[in-house]
This record gives C-alpha cells, structure tokens and sequence, in this order.
C-alpha cells in the first residue's frame, strides 16, 4: 500500500517540446527537442464530470469524462523560432510572416514540476497544438525604472495519441526503479518521448 504524503510543488522548469513526425499503428515518432527556457507557470486545463443516465424510474447508468484536457503556459516570452514552428510557419530571414494560411501541428511535450521536498514530478503530454494570441504588443518601460515584467501565454490542446489512444503521464522521481540514476532517467524522459524506467 502506498502511503506518501501529499506534497505542494513549488516549481516548474525544462519545458521541452518535440514535433510529432508520425502517428500510427506501429508507433509515435518524434523529432529533436527543443527546450524553452523562462516557463513562469503551468496550468492544467483539463475539466471532467459525471453524466447520469436515468431510466427505470432512477439512476441507471453513471458515466464519467475528461475534456478539454491540455494546459496553458505562462513564458517569460515566446522567441520567433517558436512561434514560427508551433504555427507552422517558415521564417524568411528570421521574419516571422502570419497570413490567413494556418496549420495545424502536433507537438509532445515534457516537463518537470519541483515539490516541497526537492524531489521532482515529471509529465509529458504526447501529442496536442499550441494556440496564442499575438505576441507582438508592448508596454511603455516605467520611466522611474522599476522592474515590470511582461510575460507570454500560450494553449496546448491535447488529442489522443493514434498510437495508443493515450493523452499524457506522469511519474514521481521517488518511484525509480532501484539501480536507476536520477540523471539517467531526466536525460531519456526529455529526449526520448516513448522511454520507460525500468529496472
């Protein structure tokens, strides 16, 4: 029986997507990860409930759903690569061109939460697409020179995976296989989208 006790997490860091490069029957591959650096916050977005179905004169059938089931990132900002590639878009010289053309790209992607006892949680969602709002507005710099920090959001939308019908996991660092190196682990978990530990 597992008896751990909860813990608060109080950090979030290694944001790390790759490109979905296929999805099918014999498996999910991915291309190389790309890490974004100053992640803020992390918010699930994920929403269930419960659906009864009466009949017989009561509760006949209970049912219950996830949906919307993704999150948003809070980023200190979002670079023009990443824009360009989470839209689909080409750069041309380093410009960033938004038309009316869209696409839909499909990225997983990984990351670690940090809790109350220095252990780390980490997630990994398999495959979804990003939508933001522009990230081209703009503050006037306080002329008194006090520190006012704008941030970027951004939402991923998962979808399951053709693969295995899966949406995303998690583990706990304090559930490694005996034998396995922290370290080991951290550098498949975010190269390697379809790594398991394993003793």
């Amino acid at each position: 029986m597992n008896n751990k006790k909860p813990l608060p997490t109080i950090g979030v860091d290694k944001y790390t997507f790759f490109k979905l490069t296929s999805d099918n029957d014999e498996g999910a591959e991915y291309g190389s990860p790309y890490t974004l650096k100053g992640t803020v916050e992390i918010s699930p977005t994920d929403e269930g409930g419960n659906d009864v179905f009466d009949a017989d004169n009561g509760a006949y059938e209970t049912s219950s759903y996830i949906e919307k089931i993704g999150h948003e990132i809070t980023n200190a900002d979002i670079p023009p690569e990443v824009d360009a590639m989470w839209r689909g878009l080409t750069l041309k010289d380093g410009v960033v061109e938004v038309g009316s053309e869209t696409k839909t790209v499909y990225f997983g992607v990984a990351w670690r939460i940090l809790k109350s006892d220095g252990s780390y949680r980490y997630v990994r969602y398999y495959k979804g697409s990003y939508s933001f709002a522009s990230n081209v507005g703009g503050k006037t710099k306080p002329s008194s020179g006090s520190i006012d920090k704008q941030t970027a959001k951004a939402s991923y939308t998962a979808v399951q995976r053709d693969f295995d019908s899966n949406y995303y996991a998690y583990f706990d660092e304090s559930d490694l296989p005996e034998g396995t190196e922290r370290d080991t682990f951290e550098e498949q978990w975010f190269t390697n989208m379809n790594y398991y530990p394993k003793a």
